[in-house]
């Protein structure tokens, strides 16, 4: 049987999963010995007593007859005077009405009442818990007895036996409780330090601590054992101990995988939309793809609004003539670019973007050529057919949406942050601004896609918490609770928002959401390891090919893969100055500002390093194609993807 403190059933838990299961914490209960810290005095201030005594002595007093005789400001005098009314102790007229507490206004006659408490120091990190238990026929020690297969004993350090609490660490705990104490309206005094006496021989308790499982997160809450909420001392404390203990992370982790009821099959829930015809299909298929939100999401994400927007312009340009406007781009000087699209633009209604126009490139049209839709390429493209065509829809959506181009940069921007590893996932709990902007831009520009008035949204509440928790224990489970607690809250959600893809996906599933996810996650990794390295003293033609030797030196790879070799080199220079540009970048600036012993170290923990970089960036590309594959492909990219964070994290 297990020896338990009785604090009552502490219940701070809402929206749970399962029912709440119950640790057996140890602690060290400590006698201290310390004045009354409860509110039973005047609670006087130092003000408070002089205007008092003086009431006292020369009776009713107005406030300025009291200013003047203690040379304290008249609006302090008047702000006093109400504080003493509200505690009682005088009249609106400033008489004295409670005479009998004029007797403690004499501290050399005050005696000091001492009383007897418990400090407690829990055995697992050592700390203090903000709680004091004052011991009084009223208050009681009251213990229980509890069934060893009810709780989860915790175990406990045994270096912390002979710990004992000093003066200040009760002053400490005093401290703590007064903040509490105060929203409720209490007050605690603090007792001088030297007042305090500790019995230095504990006793062993244990607190029964209830721990459950949220929805909103999965992830875990333990319950204040004293009834004041959640204990963060102890949930940090428990965090520590998945990192060390695998039998405790191991029964964790079973506890998830219980409480899990998504075995079954999971079906399609959505509604389809009316463009989701056999018809569309044929005709706009990757437009399709853009539209319908990814299998784990219910809602369009940014990058699904920016590729189709990309799309529509894209299938709106192919299906008009595009051949002379593409010779008008390759025959104009680059350098005329801008002035030729700011005159098209205008002419059509459109107005200049903030930031101007940039020139498309010809490797840019050959892509569009090739099937490649580019946001600034397609836009180009369309502003120029339009300035020729006066049915082209380009020139309706410029009637109602003068701003266009600025709105599109703007999305393009957000949907940027995202892809390169900025803030948590891009995975919306509710439909985006955007998103009637992108119905009035596609149906604008592709008159056969079609959508509902009022898109309507079936979520299965449960389905999704168990997606979340399934999502989360992977993740654990595969990074192991330390290397998980090292992530940053959002590259863990970031993680686990693409696992919830990976259990539930199957062969031919369209894995470009995934695979952005996992971009940029690996992106996002390299922050810390970047972060203040000084960058190698070499001009900007020399950095790809530097960093290319050192990966061939530490037979990283036998020569940079194209994907890799083809990055900017003004971007790796804007990464090795603190601005982490993308994927590619990352990888060229850690190869540069590594010695031979750290790019040993990665060649040990992961031979493969540059060639998988190199294959998540060809397998993102741009990031609006569909990328149908089976799940053993798909499964590589993760096992790359999470080797590659692994390694980061362990340098």
């Amino acid at each position: 049987m297990l020896k338990l403190l009785d604090y009552g059933k502490p219940n701070p838990f809402s929206g749970i999963i399962g029912r709440p299961r119950n640790l057996a914490w140890p602690v060290h209960a400590y006698r201290v010995t310390l004045p009354k810290v409860s509110n039973d005095g005047d609670g006087l201030n130092a003000f408070e007593r002089v205007i008092l005594k003086l009431l006292d002595v020369f009776g009713i007093l107005h406030a300025d007859e009291l200013a003047d005789e203690t040379r304290i400001p008249l609006d302090l005098v008047k702000g006093v005077l109400l504080r003493l009314q509200d505690k009682g102790f005088i009249d609106e007229y400033n008489a004295i009405i409670r005479q009998e507490r004029n007797e403690g206004l004499n501290e050399e006659g005050n005696s000091l009442v001492f009383v007897t408490a418990l400090l407690f120091r829990e055995l697992v990190t050592g700390k203090i818990l903000p709680f004091l238990h004052q011991l009084d026929d009223a208050n009681p020690l009251q213990k229980k007895e509890g069934e060893e297969k009810d709780f989860r004993t915790i175990r406990w350090d045994a270096s912390h036996k002979r710990n004992a609490p000093t003066q200040r660490d009760v002053i400490n705990t005093l401290r703590a409780m007064k903040k509490r104490a105060a929203v409720l309206g209490m007050e605690y005094k603090m007792p001088p330090v030297q007042q305090i006496t500790i019995i230095t021989e504990p006793e062993f308790y244990h607190l029964d601590c209830p721990i459950a499982i949220q929805k909103s997160d999965s992830e875990f809450r333990i319950a204040d054992p004293f009834g004041n909420g959640f204990s963060l001392i102890l949930e940090k404390s428990f965090e520590q101990m998945l990192e060390l203990e695998d039998h405790l992370a191991g029964w964790l982790l079973t506890w998830k995988q219980q409480l899990s009821t998504s075995g079954s099959e999971k079906q399609d829930t959505r509604q389809k939309e009316p463009f989701e015809t056999e018809a569309n299909w044929q005709r706009y298929p990757k437009l399709i793809a853009s539209l319908k939100p990814a299998s784990n999401a219910q809602f369009r994400t940014l990058a699904k609004i920016h590729a189709s927007i990309e799309w529509a312009l894209f299938y709106a340009c192919c299906v008009r003539p595009f051949k002379d406007v593409i010779a008008t781009l390759k025959y104009t000087e680059q350098s005329q670019h801008a002035a030729l699209l700011e005159q098209s633009a205008q002419a059509i209604g459109l107005e200049r973007p903030s930031q101007g126009f940039r020139p498309i490139r010809e490797g840019k049209l050959r892509e569009f050529e090739n099937g490649g839709a580019y946001q600034e390429t397609v836009l180009a493209i369309a502003i120029l057919q339009a300035r020729n065509d006066e049915g082209h829809p380009l020139r309706r959506l410029a009637a109602t949406q003068p701003d266009l181009i600025d709105r599109l940069i703007a999305i393009s921007a957000k949907r940027n942050e995202k892809a390169h590893g900025k803030g948590g996932a891009d995975a919306p709990q509710h439909e985006l601004t955007d998103e009637p902007f992108l119905r009035e831009v596609v149906h604008t520009l592709v008159r056969d896609i079609v959508f509902v008035d009022t898109p309507t949204f079936i979520s299965d509440k449960d389905t999704q918490v168990d997606e979340l928790l399934d999502a989360r224990a992977s993740i654990q489970a595969e990074f192991g609770f330390k290397l998980f607690n090292r992530l940053s809250m959002h590259l863990q959600d970031r993680l686990i928002h693409a696992e919830r893809f990976f259990l539930s996906c199957h062969d031919g599933d369209d894995a470009a959401t995934y695979v952005g996810d996992l971009y940029a996650a690996a992106q996002a990794s390299f922050e810390k390891l970047l972060a203040g390295r000084l960058p190698p003293d070499a001009s900007d033609t020399q950095l790809i090919g530097m960093a290319e030797s050192k990966a061939v030196a530490a037979d990283l790879c036998e020569v940079l893969p194209e994907s890799l070799r083809t990055v900017k080199t003004l971007t790796v220079r804007q990464t090795l100055q603190g601005g982490s540009q993308s994927l590619g970048a990352c990888a060229i600036a850690l190869l540069l500002v590594s010695d031979e012993d750290a790019l040993a170290a990665i060649h040990d923990t992961q031979p493969t390093f540059v060639g998988d970089m190199a294959n998540l960036i060809i397998r993102r590309g741009h990031g609006n194609e569909p990328l149908p594959l089976p799940k053993a492909k798909i499964a590589e990219l993760r096992k790359a993807a999470f080797s590659t964070i692994k390694t980061l994290l362990e340098q």
